[in-house]
């Protein structure tokens, strides 16, 4: 009897379990927190390797796009000449991000998630509408005013940077697949348009989408 035991210590001590990771693509919608926003498509593909048991580290591929309206001035019947009322952009940006996922419960069925990464921008464009003197005679006395739209556009940065924190919900399915359903807060250490004012917004996203885990696999030593 204490032959079997030991041997099954010993089986215990040179056998190590592991996973190899797991993979997912997502998509969904998104919508600031700043300004006047709206609701933008967001979409993600990820591969995360396991280094703990409930611990799992990779990086990430994630398209996000910003849309707003900045109103500077709301009341318009005072208005003095150069005033900007407002800037509208919409911008889209492609994150590579360093992750690392939590996995909680036995089943590990809810998973919490940090992200941070650069972003490079994808295109877009930005207008500032300012309150502008319209035609003017040759004595220089302006003899018409409205609000005149410039391309301020370079003010779009080209490389910004993000720090993400997410949620989220997995439902198995068939041979390692689940379906997944995740909802992220996203925050702009720095800006997303230069110039003045300078603007930055915060950015909520909940996407559908599904993941692969590898089943787990022992290896002897």
């Amino acid at each position: 009897m204490k032959k079997v035991v030991l041997i099954a210590l010993l089986c215990v001590f040179t056998v190590r379990a592991f996973s190899q990771g797991m993979f997912g693509a997502q998509v969904g919608v998104g919508d600031g927190t700043a300004y006047k926003p709206r609701i933008t498509a967001a979409a993600e593909a990820y591969y995360l390797q396991q280094i703990f048991p409930r611990i799992h580290i990779g990086g990430s591929f994630f398209f996000q796009r910003y849309s707003f309206t900045n109103t500077l001035i709301k009341d318009t019947s005072n208005l003095n000449y150069g005033d900007v009322i407002s800037i509208r952009q919409k911008s889209s940006y492609r994150f590579f991000c360093p992750k690392i996922d939590f996995g909680f419960g036995f089943h590990k069925y809810i998973h919490a998630s940090l992200a941070f990464g650069p972003g490079l921008y994808m295109g877009g464009n930005q207008y500032t509408y300012a309150f502008q003197p319209f035609w003017t005679n040759t004595s220089g006395a302006s003899y018409g005013k409205d609000t005149v739209s410039t391309n301020t556009s370079y003010n779009i940065p080209k490389i910004i940077y993000r720090v993400a924190a997410g949620i989220s919900e997995r439902i198995p399915t068939h041979r390692y697949w689940n379906i997944m359903f995740s909802q992220e807060f996203t925050f702009l250490p720095g800006y997303i348009s230069h110039g003045t004012p300078s603007m930055s917004t915060g950015y909520f996203c909940f996407q559908v989408g599904i993941m692969h885990k590898y089943p787990m696999k022992f290896v002897e030593y």
